[in-house]
């Protein structure tokens, strides 16, 4: 499925009102946001896996240029899993590195000059990978991590979404209800249904428990300020 034909779905989903919803408003305010948030309330939708070589002598990795598109790192793999068949460095290793910190490894004196085998990774920042100890010779590496979606544009919508065929229809879907909610309180009731159907009760159980609550405690508040002022 392409763009365009996400866009011919929703817009059937729509009752075929593309003059309310035109191709600019459904890319921006449907289907890009859909996608994201898809990305975070379902993160094994989006997980990607990149190989690379970390050379000898050096422990940093610009995961922008490695993994441009990553918001989450979730794993490290010395050897390459990306295919079907992982295969082992030439060094015979395949195996996963632990997550540490650099606050862990600042306890260890020393601990960036050391050098050997990697036995784990850190995240500088957001943008930055680290692993410790530092290679003596090149190392093959597998970095998996959650992705955020490359958003369409009107000039890429002959793309498909990044994501498996299995989940096109959940984004027809989720940025149908996105779009239903700017027509206000008659259609928000909608939009509300398809959510929940898509990503699960219980996240909008939630927030109206949470709203019922509020009410509740501002109602007792104000018969209590009620009750003191006949008091006084």
């Amino acid at each position: 499925m392409t763009g365009s034909d996400l866009l011919q779905s929703i817009w059937l989903k729509l009752g075929g009102n593309t003059t309310f919803y035109p191709e600019t408003e459904v890319i921006v305010n449907g289907i890009n946001p859909a996608m994201r948030l898809i990305a975070m309330l379902k993160p094994e939708s989006l997980t990607q896996r990149v190989a690379l070589t970390l050379v000898a002598e050096t422990s940093l990795i610009d995961l922008r240029e490695h993994a441009p598109r990553s918001w989450m790192l979730r794993r490290v793999m010395l050897g390459t899993v990306t295919g079907d068949t992982p295969t082992k460095t030439d060094y015979g290793e395949l195996r996963a590195l632990v997550r540490t910190s650099v606050a862990k490894l600042s306890w260890e004196r020393n601990w960036f000059s050391k050098r050997g085998t990697p036995t784990d990774y850190y995240q500088h920042g957001r943008e930055w990978m680290g692993v410790y100890k530092r290679p003596t010779a090149d190392r093959t590496l597998t970095l998996i991590y959650r992705a955020i979606p490359t958003a369409f544009t009107t000039g890429t919508m002959d793309a498909s979404p990044v994501f498996a065929d299995v989940w096109h229809p959940l984004i027809a879907d989720v940025a149908t209800a996105l779009l239903l909610i700017k027509e206000g309180e008659t259609q928000i009731q909608k939009a509300q249904g398809i959510l929940s159907l898509a990503f699960g009760r219980e996240l909008f159980g939630a927030a109206r428990q949470r709203a019922g609550t509020l009410a509740r405690e501002t109602a007792a508040h104000s018969r209590g300020q009620q009750v003191q002022a006949v008091a006084q």
